[in-house]
């Protein structure tokens, strides 16, 4: 039981190696500047607007990516179909930047380079999501 503990302790710790707090910085950043527009977006609107949008939910789920539009607008039906139909382009990017994390590369000269620009891609890919849901549930 010990052993497999560890084996299974080792094999994640090797398969996250790449992962630092260079990456959570920069997770961090986008989720601020995504969830910085996404506050003043929904608090553009009129009174009434902002009385009925849940603008302090729906900055916290930017991490939500495409589904913040959804969040925005209660989980509607059609923001939440919107909301499914955009999740797979924007879970690629996100997947497609974890996956460059993973994998081993078979040079080393520009690795930690390629793999935080690969980060970046992913991130932006997922967070991209969040200003196209808010053109379907802003209409």
């Amino acid at each position: 039981m010990q052993a497999n503990r560890r084996l299974s302790n080792e094999f994640m710790k090797r398969l996250f190696r790449h992962f630092n707090r260079t990456h959570l910085y920069l997770f961090l950043g986008f989720y601020i500047v995504f969830a910085a527009l996404t506050f003043f977006v929904l608090n553009a609107g009129t009174p009434s607007d902002r009385r009925e949008t849940p603008f302090f939910w729906a900055t916290l789920g930017v991490v939500s990516g495409p589904f913040t539009g959804t969040i925005a607008r209660h989980f509607q039906s059609c923001c939440l179909q919107f909301s499914w139909g955009l999740f797979p382009y924007c879970a690629g990017f996100l997947c497609a930047g974890v996956v460059f994390q993973m994998v081993p590369f078979p040079f080393q000269r520009f690795e930690r380079g390629i793999r935080l620009a690969m980060w970046c891609i992913g991130l932006f890919g997922w967070f991209a999501g969040v200003p196209v849901s808010f053109l379907h549930a802003l209409s």
